[in-house]
């Protein structure tokens, strides 16, 4: 217990002297566990976590009945990791509202970043809508299809009908990638270009249409790729310089 003790008191003053920047995952998942967990060796159990779910911010998506199936993980520590998630989710939509509380995503980058924290716990592939009125403030958003896209994506039915329900003026949609991967297929031009000319033939405009990833998404009317790689800097290139990171 000494040593669990020692090594635990080692993450904290590190965490203390250097930030998140100076750990790596397994060490500020572990920092997390030892407050759900304080007298268990949690090294083992945020190694399996992430070999489960692929990266901390994979750990931090994760529905407490996801968490649950990994060896070790309780109600504690799955209600914990859970929440954190959420909370940092709750705090990155908060921060693209206006003074009504209604979002405002008049920009490339609020409205990209808006859907793409909707879009954080989504663990297959899922469309969602946003409706816009004249001014670019948030009417309404959900999900349109989860699982397979690919019929909903031919009929462009339920996306302009629950657009003119909710009397948008402008509309966005995004689907993710689960692997991560912001090349559009021919599927998703096609289904774009369909999706933008239906629309407009009812008079409602396309904001945009996104694919989302992780932490960054490709803008199928821009052609470019937004990278967010901190609260306020969104890096903006090409699909090809985003594939050349290192």
């Amino acid at each position: 217990m000494n040593e669990h003790a020692g090594h635990r008191n080692r993450l904290r003053e590190s965490f203390i002297q250097n930030g998140i920047e100076g750990m790596a995952d397994h060490q500020v998942l572990e920092l997390l566990l030892t407050y759900a967990l304080p007298r268990v060796d949690v090294n083992p159990l945020a190694h399996r976590l992430l070999g489960r779910f692929g990266s901390l911010e994979g750990v931090l998506s994760a529905r407490p009945d996801q968490l649950k199936q990994v060896e070790g993980v309780g109600d504690a520590a799955a209600v914990f990791l859970s929440l954190l998630g959420q909370v940092d989710r709750r705090m990155i939509l908060q921060r693209f509202s206006g003074q009504n509380r209604r979002p405002s995503l008049a920009t490339p980058s609020a409205l990209g970043g808006y859907m793409l924290a909707l879009s954080l716990q989504d663990r297959y592939e899922t469309l969602r809508l946003v409706c816009l009125n004249k001014k670019y403030e948030l009417i309404w958003e959900g999900v349109i299809s989860a699982g397979s896209l690919g019929e909903v994506l031919a009929d462009t039915r339920p996306i302009l009908e629950t657009a003119l329900v909710h009397k948008a003026c402008f509309i966005a949609l995004g689907h993710n990638h689960p692997s991560g991967d912001l090349t559009p297929s021919p599927e998703d031009e096609a289904a774009a270009q369909r999706i933008e000319a239906a629309a407009e033939a009812m008079g409602i405009g396309v904001a945009d249409q996104f694919i989302l990833g992780r932490a960054a998404l490709y803008s199928l009317r821009s052609r470019r790729v937004l990278l967010f790689s901190a609260p306020d800097a969104v890096r903006d290139m090409t699909l090809e310089e985003y594939g050349r990171r290192s």
